[in-house]
């Protein structure tokens, strides 16, 4: 079969309602994939929290409550019933939206989880406007420049970017950015990013955290793009007399985006939950803090709310990173 003849039978397959059946039964699929990936967040979210030296009842009682206390307290919280009992009046406590209460300071679970969510999409937007452009600008360029002094250069600061540990550039940061230049603020959050003083104390712990993403995706866009340099079409863009920019742009970033967009989606579940050692650094209000000190402080229901969170957002931006893939590759839709 001649290319033109492939070319008109992938044109009649997209515009065929084949297609739309195909795409829907796919996305279908990947959906249903999910639903047993977060009841195993929860069972393990809820058997970790159970295993745990600490007694929930004591932890809200205080240290000064007598024994006829704590055990009136394990009565009402449920926790002398069997484990699969308590489960299932967790599962059903979920269904009602009811994520339970703070056992440190007694306010909902779902209150708590909800100002700090607002702070770490915050830091999560703002690191990957920045870092992800950045960083398909230079794998490309590194990749357009192969073998030459640049190319060597962005490699070498791609594997330092991925190497440095992220406390590291934090504190570096804080010492450059806060004490010797004194240009930003380095404490806490100044207020929505929309105002002066948010804008200003979110710069330094988007770098921070950017900057570790940085050089992962520094060195797959060069590998994709290079990949994508030696397959046949670009090879026949060549042979049109594009221009070695026009062909590299055009033809090899775009065939690219599709791993670059997979390790992005990846990396997002990261910076969602596994940014704690930034905002612990910074001290911003965000998930990743909230569930530390709801860990080391023995909060166990704030604990549970946040691993389901953190877990629920890892799914749901790799369910998005598939239905993505779809616009990008049209053989997942063939």
């Amino acid at each position: 079969m001649t290319g033109r003849a492939r070319f008109r039978n992938a044109a009649a397959f997209r515009t065929s309602p084949r297609a739309g059946t195909c795409m829907k039964r796919y996305v279908a699929y990947r959906v249903a994939v999910t639903m047993p990936v977060l009841l195993g967040v929860l069972v393990v979210g809820f058997l970790l929290m159970q295993v745990v030296p600490s007694d929930p009842a004591a932890v809200r009682a205080g240290p000064q409550a007598s024994a006829e206390v704590v055990a009136a307290l394990r009565e009402e919280m449920g926790l002398n019933r069997a484990l699969p009992m308590r489960f299932a009046l967790y599962l059903r406590q979920l269904a009602r939206g009811d994520l339970g209460r703070s056992l440190i300071n007694d306010a909902p679970v779902a209150t708590e989880l909800g100002r700090a969510i607002g702070p770490s999409m915050e830091l999560m937007t703002a690191c990957l406007l920045w870092s992800v452009p950045v960083a398909v600008a230079l794998g490309t360029f590194a990749a357009y420049r192969r073998n030459s002094v640049f190319d060597r250069a962005i490699v070498m600061l791609s594997i330092g970017a991925a190497s440095v540990p992220v406390f590291f550039v934090g504190l570096l940061a804080i010492w450059i950015g806060g004490f010797w230049w004194q240009l930003l603020p380095f404490t806490g959050r100044g207020g929505p990013f929309w105002t002066r003083a948010g804008l200003a104390s979110l710069v330094l712990p988007a770098f921070t955290l950017g900057f570790v993403l940085l050089g992962a995706v520094v060195r797959i866009t060069r590998t994709a793009v290079l990949d994508a340099l030696s397959s046949d079409h670009v090879r026949t863009a060549r042979a049109k007399g594009l221009s070695e920019w026009s062909v590299t742009l055009r033809h090899a970033l775009r065939n690219a985006l599709i791993p670059i967009v997979t390790l992005v989606g990846l990396q997002i579940g990261y910076l969602i939950g596994g940014a704690v050692a930034t905002e612990i650094i910074f001290s911003w209000p965000g998930m990743g803090r909230l569930a530390v000190n709801a860990i080391t402080s023995s909060d166990l229901p704030m604990a549970q709310g946040a691993i389901l969170v953190i877990a629920a957002a890892f799914v749901l931006t790799n369910l998005a990173v598939d239905l993505l893939q779809l616009l990008l590759d049209p053989r997942i839709r063939r």
